[in-house]
Formats: structure tokens, sequence, C-alpha cells
């Protein structure tokens, strides 16, 4: 991957171009009822935890904010601000599906998302870095996939660490390797995505540092909503745990906590309270229920058992996902 892949011209993917990704899934040597991953992937090992899952996927969005597209086409064409829950369960569906199911649910799933993602276009409403008010956006760009995508498994991997124990260098190149076939649903190619975490730090820094981010109201405006949506008293601790340790330059665009002195101390406060309770958490709730449907499929067993109907009606509005 190239050390300037942020400078890119913007890009459109096509659905040939996420047909050409799945083909390479189909020729690699997976087991298609396996799917993109299985039990001993690091891609399993880091998503399977609840506590990881859920507090990397806000991290992220955080991340995503500071994009100008990213931040519009979330704000004009998704229901995050009127119906919360909806949207989060919709990308529950869509991302448990790529990284729990077989290989013919990761088909049907990918080109689902690709021709969802059609319909999300529009013009940015504001100058914001390097955007100028009126330039388009849409969802199937190639960059801001990119953005997306390693801000999504960045944040659970650093979370990971910090929560449940650190990786080494092999394990984190050899997540960065499952990243990458996960990255061809999306239609994203191998020339775009980084080849190892250390390009992985490195084009994330490159995106800090270049005007492909800027400050846009709707940015703004989701940030806060999705501050306010979190219990009072726990709102103030939990928003600063997520919140300080992102980039400078993210909190800035997105006006999130600092890292001030009493901020430190909230940080780690909640980080002691979170390793204790994934710590005491039973399998059964401290892995995602997709996790568990997954393992019974690989045991020949097609249905979920009750626990998991339960938690996956809680989570996703629905009794079964992956098998």
């Amino acid at each position: 991957m190239e050390d300037t892949v942020y400078e890119n011209a913007p890009s459109w993917v096509s659905e040939a171009d996420v047909r050409a990704g799945l083909e390479r899934i189909k020729n690699a040597p997976l087991d298609p009822k396996r799917g993109l991953f299985g039990p001993g992937s690091m891609y399993w090992e880091v998503n399977k935890h609840t506590v990881v899952y859920f507090l990397g996927a806000v991290q992220a969005v955080q991340l995503q904010l500071a994009h100008p597209w990213i931040a519009t086409a979330v704000f004009e064409h998704s229901k995050v601000t009127t119906a919360p829950r909806k949207r989060a369960q919709l990308t529950y569906i869509y991302l448990w599906s790529l990284i729990y199911g077989d290989l013919e649910m990761v088909s049907k799933k990918s080109i689902s998302l690709y021709k969802l993602h059609t319909h999300v276009e529009g013009t940015i409403g504001e100058d914001a870095g390097r955007h100028a008010k009126g330039s388009p956006y849409a969802a199937n760009e190639l960059n801001a996939l990119l953005f997306v995508h390693v801000t999504a498994f960045y944040t659970r991997v650093k979370l990971y660490e910090a929560l449940i124990r650190p990786l080494t260098d092999e394990e984190r190149d050899r997540f960065c390797a499952d990243a990458k076939l996960y990255a061809y649903c999306f239609g994203i190619p191998d020339s775009m995505h980084p080849s190892s975490w250390q390009e992985v730090e490195d084009y994330l820094e490159s995106m800090q540092r270049s005007d492909a981010l800027g400050r846009t109201e709707p940015g703004v405006t989701i940030s806060r909503f999705m501050k306010k949506s979190i219990p009072w008293p726990l709102r103030r601790p939990l928003w600063t745990f997520l919140c300080i340790t992102l980039p400078e330059r993210t909190r800035e665009l997105v006006e999130l906590p600092q890292p001030t002195p009493a901020n430190r101390r909230r940080h780690k406060m909640m980080s002691g309270f979170f390793r204790v309770l994934i710590s005491i958490l039973p399998k059964r709730f401290g892995y995602v229920p997709a996790y568990h449907e997954a393992l019974r499929r690989l045991e020949g067993k097609r249905e979920p058992d009750l626990i998991t109907r339960t938690l996956n009606r809680l989570f996703l509005g629905i009794p079964k996902l992956v098998s």
C-alpha cells in the first residue's frame, strides 16, 4: 500500500468490483462452511467479545464522523438520530453475517449491502477540509469505504489490547490479513488495503494529518446525539472513556472530551470496571450471540439455542442470524 493512499482521487466501486472480491474469496483456501474466518482466527478472537465489539463500534463512529462524506451520508440517509436502535440492528445484521456466516451468506450479504449503499449519495452541505460545499459523496466510494473499514477494526483491536490482553506483532499482522479478506466483501482491492499492522497505523496517521477530514455540522450533531443516548449516571465517565484516547484531530473536529487530568482518572476508572466486567461475564454473554450461533453451525446444529435466540432478538430484533 502506498504511503499516500489518502490522496487518491475519488473512485466509485461497482457491483463488478464487489463480485471480483467475492471471486477472490471463492478461490481462496477457505472452508465454505466456516466462512471467511472460523475458530482460531484473529478476526473471530477480537470480534467475539461483546464489550469490545460494542464499545469499539462507538469509537469507530467517532473517527468516521470526522470524515465529511461519511458524516453527511449517515446524517442524511440513515435513521441514526430518529431510530438509532433500528439503525444499529441493521448494521449488526450485515457485519455479523459477514464475520460469522458461511460463504454463501457472505456472498449474499455483500451484494445486498452494495445495492443498499447505491442509494446513499448526495452533496456536502458546507466546506469541510478539502471538500467544497456542493461536492458529491457516495457510500460506495472506495476511499470512504476503506476509511470506514479500517477505523471499524482498528478501534476493536485497540480496545481488545486495553481490556483483555496485548497482541503480539505476529497476531496483529494475522488480524490485518483477515481484515483484507473482509475488505473484499466491499470491493476494496489489495492495492488499497494495509498489508501489515504498521501500515494500518501509518494509514490512520496520514488520514489524521490530511485535509480529507474536516468538521461538519452533521458530524457534531450525530456525536452529540450519541452522547445524550447514554443513560445519565454513566454518560460522563463512559463518554470520556470512549473519546479521550482517540486522535487529537478527531477530538477537535467532532468536539469530543480532551485528556485532562480529571478525564484521565475517569478513563482509568472505567478501564478497571470493564476489565472486571469482562473477567466475570459468562461466555454465553461475554461473547456476541453470532459467535455462538456460528459455533453451533460448525457442530452441525442449524438452530441457535434459546439463549442465543433471546440475545439475537435483544440485539437484532430477529431470532437467528448466521445459521
